[in-house]
């Protein structure tokens, strides 16, 4: 069964045992993994304590055989007691749990699934529900890979519930997709250690939060001016006034590299454009041209933007064609932000 998994590359696996070791002394814990897959995350080179869990038995089947194993859908009457951990064990989950958003039309083969999920934990992209999953079990830490989207978009962050609530990100690495697959746009994987804390984490702490890239770089939402702040991004159908223009939905930078921009008329994906905020949607279109120059690990931000250069120039991106004065804007503004 194929739930939008990717098995995990040894490098990516070495980078998060790093992140754990520098931390915890690990024999002091039972390593559980409840969607190993192959048992990528089972290093024999350690004498670790392991626990593994699968709904794929077929891929059980390759786990080293002195790991126990069971085979078990992660997400149904999830308990401490189903897995067979006793409720006083210090605990770190760990692996690289599916992610697929089902409602996506990306890879939309591979998303039917008829799994059983309880139903605090449901929810459209399965990753999310295997984080929610880890708070019912209340290991001690847990360190994983997933999307980053998972904590810079403020609706899937939300999304997480239990987790956020009893969980705090203590350290991080972002990877790119690629290391996963070979599609032609890639995103930021992170691989994230998360500690049981009281109150766990609010979206202000995720904003103001460096996230290091695997390349010696870091990101952090609290340095960008998003143009959210001056348009839609969802269809607004109930706005008021006469549109000038219509746009595509937006989501985040890798989805206006796939997407249209304007639009020659209204749709259900179309957002509907004023007069006074016009000059904000040319600048999209814009940005657009120039994205592929951007490194992965903005592919899940929102459109950026430096509003006060902007404004003294917006008069030169009142067209659909680009020109030097523009190229210039996206060098500049480019090269400050990576």
């Amino acid at each position: 069964m194929n739930l939008g998994s990717f098995y995990t590359p040894k490098d990516i696996v070495l980078k998060a045992y790093a992140m754990l070791e520098k931390r915890l002394e690990l024999r002091d814990f039972l390593l559980f993994d409840s969607s190993c897959g192959y048992g990528d995350f089972f290093l024999a080179s350690k004498a670790y304590k392991y626990l593994g869990a699968d709904i794929d038995s077929k891929a059980l089947s390759k786990v080293a055989s002195h790991i126990p194993t069971l085979h078990s859908n992660s997400l149904e009457s999830v308990s401490r007691k189903k897995f067979g951990i006793q409720e006083n064990k210090k605990l770190i989950i760990i692996g690289n749990p599916p992610y697929n958003d089902k409602t996506s039309i990306i890879r939309n083969a591979i998303k039917q699934s008829n799994c059983n999920i309880d139903e605090k934990l449901k929810h459209r992209d399965l990753g999310i529900s295997f984080l929610r999953s880890y708070a019912v079990l209340e290991p001690d830490f847990v360190c994983v890979l997933h999307p980053l989207s998972y904590l810079i978009k403020k609706a899937n962050f939300n999304a997480l519930k239990i987790f956020k609530e009893n969980y705090c990100l203590i350290d991080s690495l972002l990877v790119s997709s690629s290391n996963f697959t070979k599609a032609k746009t890639h995103f930021p994987i992170i691989i994230a250690l998360y500690e049981r804390k009281l109150g766990g984490m609010d979206y202000e702490f995720i904003k103001s939060y460096s996230f290091n890239t695997d390349e010696g770089k870091t990101l952090r939402l609290k340095d960008f001016d998003f143009i959210t702040k001056y348009v839609n991004k969802y269809p607004n159908k109930q706005s008021k006034g006469k549109a000038v223009a219509y746009f595509h939905t937006l989501r985040d930078i890798n989805a206006l590299k796939r997407n249209k921009t304007f639009l020659s008329k209204e749709s259900p994906n179309a957002i509907r454009v004023f007069a006074d905020n016009l000059k904000y949607y040319y600048y999209i279109h814009h940005f657009k041209s120039f994205a592929n120059r951007l490194p992965y690990y903005f592919g899940n931000l929102d459109v950026f933007i430096d509003n006060e250069s902007f404004l003294k120039s917006a008069k030169d991106f009142m067209s659909l064609e680009s020109n030097a004065k523009i190229e210039s804007y996206f060098t500049k503004l480019f090269k400050e932000c990576v």
